[in-house]
């Protein structure tokens, strides 16, 4: 295999800077070349995880609400946050958010989705204002069902980080339809998503919160009273899915059809926090396996989650063996031979 030689370094690094926050990225943003079928090329891509909150994610978040009668109160204090928690979630990057709510059995329903995920806030507020507080039967709720359908029934975008903040005041039956806690947080992990509860009474009696919260990486916190309260909780418990991570990977998209891809290290593994920006350097190699051109993309993924897309363009052209150049005094070898049976067979006339 020919490799084509650049100047670049030839061993990864992780590097820590300290600066200003700005939008996580991956550098270079472009890269294309052109390749024979089975060359290669090195080049060096560096991930950069900014200091603060992203502002480039990819992020999913669904808002899962107790509706049974005792939460009045506090969905209405949803209800009246919602507008400012949604505007300071849009900053986080290409978000979209989805609405579902749970009771019990005994109820006219035990869940329901509100709204799938979308980018429209005032889709999103209408979902949340159709909340509603009544029913519940006995102490505990549909908690588990609830969360497992969560998992399951929303359409989770490839390559998001998916957020679940739950919030209620009772725990959840065990099982719940047929669901078992520990079915709810396979359903949970199974899908990588974050869940963060939020009690608004005796949400985690039983323990159940914090065993789905650990098991997911999420928090367990106060919800609180009034729109203020409730605001700064819900958004301290979203920041808090960004505030530390443990892996930064790369991710090819679809479109790679001429060349193969890989990288070096695989991934970096570690306690990382966004209190300081970080650069992880990748050597990614390309080899060209298909003659002709393709255009695709490589992700920068923190736990997972798209953070940052940089782009890629190759032409591959035909490979194989060089023709074998003839010796320099082959040429006159034949001539000399030509001629002599030109000679030859004028001398038999």
């Amino acid at each position: 295999m020919k490799t084509k030689a650049l100047a670049l370094w030839s061993v990864p690094f992780l590097a820590l800077s300290v600066g200003a926050a700005s939008a996580d990225s991956i550098d270079p943003l472009t890269y294309s070349d052109t390749l024979a079928l089975g060359e290669s090329v090195t080049i060096q891509k560096t991930v950069t995880v900014s200091a603060g909150s992203p502002t480039s994610a990819l992020v999913d978040i669904v808002f899962l609400a107790d509706e049974t009668g005792s939460m009045g109160g506090e969905i209405a204090d949803v209800r009246n946050a919602a507008a400012s928690i949604l505007s300071s979630t849009a900053g986080l990057g290409d978000v979209t958010w989805g609405v579902g709510g749970y009771r019990d059995t005994s109820d006219s329903f035990t869940y329901r989705e509100l709204t799938d995920l979308t980018s429209t806030q005032a889709d999103v507020q209408t979902a949340i204002n159709t909340w509603s507080a009544s029913g519940g039967g006995d102490f505990p709720e549909a908690n588990l069902y609830g969360l497992e359908q969560v998992a399951t029934g929303i359409d989770w975008r490839a390559g998001s980080t998916r957020i679940v903040v739950w919030f209620g005041d009772a725990p959840g039956h065990d099982p719940s339809m047929g669901v078992t806690q520990a079915d709810a947080i396979a359903a949970l992990t199974g899908e990588n998503i974050t869940v963060h509860a939020l009690d608004a009474g005796s949400l985690d009696s039983t323990g159940q919160a914090t065993a789905i919260t650990a098991a997911t990486g999420g928090t367990l916190g106060n919800l609180g009273a009034g729109t203020g309260a409730v605001t700064a909780s819900i958004l301290a418990a979203i920041d808090a899915t960004f505030a530390s991570y443990s892996t930064v990977s790369l991710g090819v998209t679809a479109g790679a059809d001429c060349v193969s891809v890989s990288t070096d290290p695989t991934s970096y593994n570690g306690d990382f926090t966004r209190e300081n920006s970080h650069d992880f350097t990748f050597d990614v190699t390309f080899t060209g396996t298909s003659v002709g051109s393709c255009d695709f993309g490589i992700n920068a993924l923190v736990d997972g989650g798209i953070v940052a897309t940089e782009k890629d363009s190759f032409v591959v052209t035909g490979g194989g063996p060089a023709p074998v150049p003839l010796p320099a005094s082959l040429p006159l070898l034949l001539g000399a031979l030509l001629g002599s049976g030109a000679f030859l067979r004028r001398r038999k006339k």
